[in-house]
């Protein structure tokens, strides 16, 4: 990894990694047992008699979760490989996808009916006519709209056949920089190898996890346009307790109250917790004089990095002051000899209770001097960082910092912490673009000859004055830097996402070598894109799709709504999430306390697990029991990520109609087949499907099951031509039919695919439903079969923290048949 900017020639092409992750993939080895790899958490991670029930992340490693992988191929389908029926026949393929005015011999021209039933609530689009969000409506009415079915569809089909992806988001991945060491041993470990190989492509940390960061003021030189840390005189910032904080504060002339957030609390009563600054603008680089304890001592020595008190800038402490600060530092080393005291009464063993018994000797004895403890003063500037868990201090930068003492910071740096995913919002209301910069003594006056804003936009770093931040340096130079301790730390040179998608899937990679014109896959030639069409063609390259999909629409309207609101999170894991995102080597150690995992960092050596798909998960329940009742907003808290819905209920009826126009009979199969997933021609069952779709918000909640019904109608143009009857041409196909059309599709796939596997060297399927893809999206898809919540629910932070592997889809299914069997699961 560098730090320098992306350089194309330097960049390795996702086609050169090293297939070693493809190659362990193939050789898949046996399902887990039942529950997953029960492992005790020793230093081995040696197995443990399996478990009955549901994979423990905590005790298994195993991950849980609302979605799984389906695996991507090394190339897309080809959209010809449906069409070789009408190309053999002399057709273009760019005059059969652009020829939207015209009929084109040998292929079809109609429509489907689609009959969507919900069952389970839905909650799709959002009408905004006060609190709640209601499921969007049409005339008043429940519907599912176009762009939602449109993209379900599509994204079926792109699944199906393999085709192309690409990230929609920033391509810039970041992770946490080094915050404070996890307890977890697997986590120690996890962390320690990504450090190490960050740190060998020049990266940041100096130590292992847990070491903290230096800390300084970022500054903008406005003549040459670079920037500089100068950093602090001290080792780090100082310290000061929020509770002794918000009493110091009272003192001071023209502020607010510092108030804290009503769901805070501090040890014994006393307010505390981590105070996010967005609710205290006002406070944020304030200038302040600070009072520090002149200690030096063993264990008492980070007092120097503590302020017992505050007062406003420039005025001299009195001696009232003086003395209530050392009454707090009094209070404190009190309160931690007693600490020192029960932990002594607590250990088990000599050595710790001989360590516990120093502390508490050298607490005795400073407690004894405390009355000649001196204090120094400092001019600072307070700074609040966003929320990041539960803290009861906030920092205090010293601003006489050296100004010939500087670092150059490479403005690619600034780029990335100014970018979309460094910018969070408790940052863009904390740092408005009117807001200037902290002014540190020696820096000169803020520059304000740009005339213009302080920063480029809300969030973005000050131009005017510094900006106090934490760094970390290399040779001599800042390679990464961020406005808290924990801050997050770019992954890779640029993108590190499109190495880990083979090279003819990912579309943004393909788009840039190729151009317009490349050979398109199945859903790009039916629903049509901006570079469909070959280069030169003197019509431009956009193109759009033959299929159309119109929004479905219900008829009932009483009672079409649940019968209570809910306040909801409709929050997901981010692709950072490496655990669960990316391709895995399975062995023995991938579950134990110490295991090999691939993170971003290893950058050519990566590989993304698969396209994502949600899965079903609504556990039977008896008619007198409340599913949601513990979402209805009396029993949750309003915050920043949740927002109050009204869905549809289950059971809604909705009708919609898809048209096409020249699609081959293979063509028209594949989009039946998204339809029916594996379900029977017609649909089979509504209210108790083999198999169903997921559409729009809340699906790692339950939300959006849904069973689609297509009823399929073609069109003779000859006939529908010399007669004025509104139904001449039409028909009606049958089951039958429709299984003639699917069979087409399902016979394409298979052929294809068979290729493909001859050329990997690996097993060739069967039949087109054996294809490891194609198992895996209908496994996502199982509606009678779906796994009950407690295997899908979303793991909590405590369970990511230890990096559990999420299986296969396939993994998943057979361990729980396994488990049903013995009645545990």
């Amino acid at each position: 990894m560098s730090d320098q900017p992306h350089s194309g020639a330097r960049r390795p092409s996702p086609a050169s990694m090293p297939r070693r992750r493809a190659s362990v993939a193939a050789r898949r080895p046996a399902p887990l047992p039942p529950g997953g790899r029960a492992r005790r958490r020793d230093e081995r991670g040696g197995a443990s008699p399996a478990s009955a029930g549901p994979p423990d992340p905590l005790r298994d490693h195993q991950a849980v979760a609302p979605y799984g992988l389906v695996p991507l191929p090394e190339r897309p389908m080809p959209a010809d490989r449906l069409q070789e029926p009408v190309l053999r026949e002399g057709t273009p393929q760019n005059r059969l996808l652009a020829a939207h005015d015209q009929r084109i011999p040998g292929t079809n021209t109609g429509w489907i009916d689609i009959t969507v039933r919900t069952l389970t609530p839905a909650f799709v689009g959002a009408t905004r006519d006060g609190a709640p969000e209601r499921s969007l409506t049409i005339d008043g009415r429940p519907a599912l709209p176009g762009a939602s079915l449109r993209g379900l569809i599509r994204n079926t089909l792109r699944v199906l056949t393999g085709g192309e992806t690409g990230p929609v988001n920033t391509p810039q991945l970041f992770f946490r920089a080094p915050a404070a060491s996890h307890g977890d041993r697997r986590a120690r470990h996890v962390m320690r190898r990504l450090h190490r190989q960050y740190r060998e492509r020049g990266g940041a940390p100096a130590g292992p996890p847990g070491t903290p960061v230096q800390a300084g003021f970022l500054r903008r030189d406005p003549a040459a346009g670079s920037w500089e840390i100068r950093p602090l005189p001290v080792e780090r910032p100082v310290q000061v307790r929020l509770a002794d904080l918000r009493e110091d504060l009272r003192r001071f002339p023209e502020l607010p109250e510092f108030e804290l957030p009503p769901h805070e609390s501090g040890d014994g009563g006393e307010p505390g917790g981590y105070i996010p600054a967005e609710f205290h603008g006002a406070f944020q680089y304030l200038p302040v004089v600070a009072l520090c304890p002149r200690v030096h001592g063993r264990t008492v020595a980070e007092s120097r990095f503590w302020a017992t008190a505050v007062l406003p800038s420039g005025e001299a402490p009195a001696f009232g002051r003086r003395e209530a600060a050392r009454d707090r530092l009094r209070e404190r080393w009190i309160r931690k000899r007693d600490g020192a005291e029960q932990a002594m009464r607590r250990a088990s063993g000599e050595r710790p209770r001989a360590a516990a018994r120093g502390r508490r000797n050298d607490y005795d004895r400073a407690l004894e001097r405390i009355d000649d403890v001196a204090f120094d003063t400092r001019e600072c500037v307070l700074v609040l960082t966003g929320v990041a868990g539960e803290r009861k201090n906030a920092y205090l930068f010293p601003t006489a910092t050296d100004p010939d003492r500087s670092l150059p910071v490479p403005a690619h740096l600034v780029h990335l912490v100014e970018s979309a995913d460094q910018i969070t919002r408790f940052q863009a209301r904390n740092f408005p673009s009117d807001r200037p910069g902290a002014a540190a003594a020696g820096a000169g006056e803020p520059d304000r000859t740009g005339g213009g804003a302080d920063r480029p936009r809300a969030g973005g770093l000050a131009r005017a004055g510094g900006e106090p931040v934490w760094y970390q340096e290399s040779d001599g130079r800042v390679v990464s830097f961020g406005r808290s301790g924990g801050y997050r730390v770019a992954v890779g040179e640029f993108d590190p996402i499109s190495r880990a998608v083979p090279e003819e899937v990912h579309t943004r990679a393909r788009a840039r070598s190729a151009g317009t014109g490349r050979r398109p896959d199945v859903p790009r030639a039916l629903f049509g894109d901006v570079d469909l069409l070959p280069p030169g063609g003197g019509s431009g390259s956009a193109a759009r799709g033959r299929v159309s999909v119109g929004s479905a629409v219900s008829g009932e309207t009483d009672g079409a709504w649940f019968d209570h609101p809910l306040r909801v999170e409709l929050l997901s894991p981010q692709r950072s999430c490496f655990a669960n995102y990316l391709l895995q080597p399975v062995a023995e150690n991938t579950w134990g306390q110490a295991p090999d995992l691939v993170t971003w960092s290893h950058e050519n050596d990566v590989r993304v697990g698969g396209y994502k798909v949600y899965l079903h998960r609504h556990d039977p329940l008896s008619a007198s029991a409340r599913r949601y009742a513990h979402l209805h907003p009396d029993r949750v808290a309003a915050g920043p990520t949740t927002r109050d819905v009204l869905p549809v209920r289950a059971g809604l009826a909705f009708h919609g109609r898809i048209t096409f126009t020249n699609l081959t009979d293979a063509e028209v199969g594949a989009l039946l087949q998204a339809l029916h997933l594996g379900n029977p021609a017609g649909g089979g069952d509504g209210d108790d499907p083999l198999y169903a779709h997921k559409i729009g918000l809340g699906k790692a909640l339950g939300f959006g099951s849904v069973h689609i019904a297509p009823a399929l109608h073609l069109l003779d143009p000859a006939e529908r031509a010399t007669s004025l009857d509104p139904g001449a041409g039409v028909s009606c196909v049958g089951d039958e039919g429709m299984q003639k059309l699917l069979d087409a599709f399902g016979e394409a796939l298979l052929t294809w695919e068979r290729e493909q596997s001859t050329q990997a060297g690996e097993p060739v399927p069967g039949d087109w439903s054996e294809v490891r893809r194609v198992e895996a999206l209908m496994l996502a898809a199982q509606w009678r079969h779906r796994l009950p919540e407690s295997w899908t629910r979303v793991m909590d932070l405590d369970e990511f923290a230890v990096y559990p592997v999420l299986p296969d889809l396939q993994t998943r299914f057979s361990a729980h048949a396994r488990t049903a069997e013995t009645g545990a699961g």
